[in-house]
């Protein structure tokens, strides 16, 4: 079997790659590979507008459900769709994604998972693994978070594990670049110690059980 993750960012592809290789450990049966977008974009209006690529997700789903749908159709498949919910109504957004599909008359298996309300839930939702990875971690800000809240995830976990909290990491990376890069550390760093058999964001339980569900 062959998984093709489209994933919102390169933080996000870390991350996915790290559970991944916990989850196939030993089964050399599935493959996968992951898309890393430029982040999340939005939906265009009219859904055939145009196929020229922007290397956001939202705004290029279709183009990529269709290529994979080609691309894909003689082997045994599963397309995974991970990005965030951001502040979304999360089954006005849901419905939105599967009207792509739709359009794009997918016959592979696909799934959407989505993350509530940042992917950085997920690594919120592993406490061992991320004071493992970061032991000089703030606990009293970890406290005040509430699992997969709409609160501005990754502001929560910047005000964790960056020394100095949340205020001191907007002024030392003020650019979406930098962001990027703390984004994508995180995720290495709290990924490698994940244990994904024990996480509390009800998110990644789900995106975990649609993967495992179909690799058995």
């Amino acid at each position: 079997m062959h998984i093709q993750f489209l994933i919102e960012d390169m933080s996000g592809e870390v991350l996915i790659r790290h559970v991944m290789t916990k989850l196939l450990m030993g089964n050399g049966s599935v493959t996968y590979d992951c898309k890393a977008f430029k982040g999340i974009g939005g939906f265009k209006k009219n859904i055939a507008a145009t196929n020229v690529k922007t290397y956001k997700l939202l705004n290029d789903l279709g183009i990529y459900l269709k290529g994979f749908e080609k691309s894909l159709q003689n082997i045994e498949a599963l397309i995974v769709i991970v990005l965030d919910n951001d502040q979304r109504n999360i089954d006005e957004f849901r419905d939105e994604l599967h009207r792509r599909a739709l359009w794009a008359m997918i016959s592979i298996d696909h799934v959407f998972c989505i993350a509530v309300e940042e992917m950085e839930a997920w690594l919120l939702g592993d406490r061992a693994a991320l004071f493992k990875a970061y032991p000089n971690a703030r606990e009293s800000a970890f406290r005040e978070y509430e699992q997969d809240s709409i609160c501005g995830t990754w502001e929560v976990l910047a005000n964790v594990v960056y020394k100095g909290g949340l205020k001191k990491f907007k002024k030392d990376c003020p650019s979406y670049g930098e962001i990027g890069k703390y984004k994508s550390k995180w995720a290495d760093e709290i990924g490698r110690y994940m244990n994904i058999d024990n996480n509390s964001s009800p998110s990644f339980n789900y995106f975990l059980s649609q993967v495992r569900m179909r690799i058995r």
